[in-house]
């Protein structure tokens, strides 16, 4: 078994080539719809009709807007927030899953020289 190291000697972390690229890039805004799975039931025996009837129940779509930080054959990944040097949670969603996406602000490399990469927000006020 490999000596275990202490919280001294780490040299903090380490990334991939592909982290640094991901990281440099502005990540668009996207909205996407999906189904998400669901299971009921647990490890004692179940009213049949019931577990009929949330067997025959539709999934439900789900409406997630974030940043796309990924993309790949299998699955997207994306968070909501992101800062100079932390972003908040990232979550996965399976690319079988998901019925529609669709990017809501063009990202920098679809810019054309008129359009500002990010929308003003001068004067704007909550509530």
């Amino acid at each position: 078994m490999p000596p275990v190291r202490s919280a001294q000697d780490s040299q903090g972390p380490t990334h991939s080539d592909n982290t640094d690229k991901a990281l440099s890039r502005q990540w668009p805004v996207v909205s996407v719809r999906w189904v998400d799975a669901e299971a009921r039931g647990g490890p004692g025996w179940e009213d049949p009709e019931d577990m009929v009837e949330f067997a025959l129940k539709p999934l439900a779509e789900v409406h997630t807007v974030g940043l796309l930080i990924h993309e790949c054959e299998q699955f997207i990944a994306l968070t909501d927030s992101r800062g100079p040097d932390q972003i908040g949670s990232v979550q996965k969603i399976p690319k079988a899953w998901i019925t529609t996406m669709a990017f809501m602000v063009p990202g920098v490399e679809e810019c054309e020289d008129d359009i500002p990469p990010s929308i003003p927000i001068d004067g704007v006020r909550a509530g």
